[in-house]
């Protein structure tokens, strides 16, 4: 077994290693996956490194720690407590999440944490649709609970980082459910990107000059109450200056700017921040979380870049793949590729 571990928080680069050794004992009410794909999101970055913004540290074992939260494969063992009404079997493809250590070429996912892939989702998205759509449902949703009640209808919403793979699902989401989305990019081969991409809907690139002259004329006139933004830094202080006084909410779920963020403008303006975690989600009823898993099969059946692909790369290729993710206006999402090597 193959695995991708890292024994110190640092670097991802610096840190992470390929090392070999035996699979595990299979629990009974877990599922044995042999990975084809594994993504590597941002947030998995900021745990190797052990930043604030991953929140508490993670745990590294004597063993070291694998990464990674879901992936894609093939049912290779399927555990002897597990419910038979799940339908899983031997040879069945499928995606996965919640689950930990799945940089590896096998993972030990909790039978309730796996979705059997259609034929007609290859497996290079099904590794990808769960975490990025799931992310945006609970922001969306935060984002709802935050409008004044009287100003839920012709809502206009902000929204940063809109390039990013959450991004963009977050911008297909709010149109679908009417909501005017006002999408902000670092560039302006960004804006042309995503407005290829989601059509119809104002993007604006905060490189240039008077871009949030811009923001305010896309308006419309209409009171911006919500912004959802995964970028922070000094964006954030632009970002409020757009916002309604006393009722405007800033939703943030990231730090993709990589700076300090600048709140200095919310108390004068009597502001709200919100933070919001994908851990929230498991908290929903299971009603809920299974409607949330159909509309991510749903959205990974639609055609266009919703699921786009920056890269694949060998687990021997680990310090280049993390690179690539830490690159700036990257395009689509970087995998870790088990059938090379």
């Amino acid at each position: 077994m193959r695995r991708i571990v890292h024994h110190e928080l640092g670097e991802p680069a610096r840190v992470l290693r390929i090392e070999d050794g035996p699979s595990p004992s299979l629990g009974p009410d877990k599922v044995r996956i042999r990975l084809s794909y594994a993504p590597i999101h941002p947030g998995d970055l900021l745990g190797i490194i052990g930043s604030p913004a991953f929140g508490t540290p993670p745990t590294i074992a004597s063993g070291g720690r694998v990464p990674g939260f879901e992936g894609a494969g093939v049912v290779s063992e399927i555990g002897s407590k597990v419910d038979p009404a799940l339908g899983l079997k031997e040879g069945l493809r499928v995606a996965f999440f919640p689950a930990s250590s799945a940089w590896s070429d096998e993972a030990m996912v909790p039978a309730s944490s796996v979705v059997a892939l259609p034929d007609s989702i290859p497996d290079e998205v099904g590794a990808q649709m769960l975490i990025n759509t799931l992310t945006a449902l609970t922001v969306i949703r935060t984002a709802h609970d935050s409008l004044p009640p009287d100003a839920r209808t012709g809502v206009v919403v902000l929204l940063t980082g809109a390039g990013s793979a959450v991004g963009r699902l977050t911008a297909k989401v709010l149109a679908e459910r009417g909501v005017k989305v006002i999408s902000l990019v670092r560039s302006e081969a960004s804006a042309a990107r995503l407005t290829s991409v989601l059509p119809g809907s104002p993007v604006f690139a905060t490189e240039l000059a008077a871009w949030k002259d811009r923001v305010r004329a896309a308006a419309e006139g209409a009171t911006i109450h919500v912004a959802i933004d995964s970028v922070g830094g000094r964006l954030l202080g632009d970002v409020a200056d757009l916002l309604a006084e006393r009722t405007g909410t800033v939703i943030n779920f990231g730090s993709l700017g990589g700076e300090t963020s600048d709140i200095r403008l919310f108390a004068p303006r009597s502001l709200t921040l919100k933070g919001v975690a994908l851990g929230s989600w498991m908290q929903q009823p299971p009603e809920q979380r299974k409607a949330d898993v159909a509309l991510a099969q749903r959205l990974a059946h639609e055609p266009g870049a919703l699921f786009e692909i920056a890269e694949r790369y060998s687990p021997s290729r680990i310090a280049d793949a993390v690179t690539h993710v830490s690159q700036a206006d990257r395009a689509g999402v970087v995998l870790i590729d088990f059938s090379k090597d």
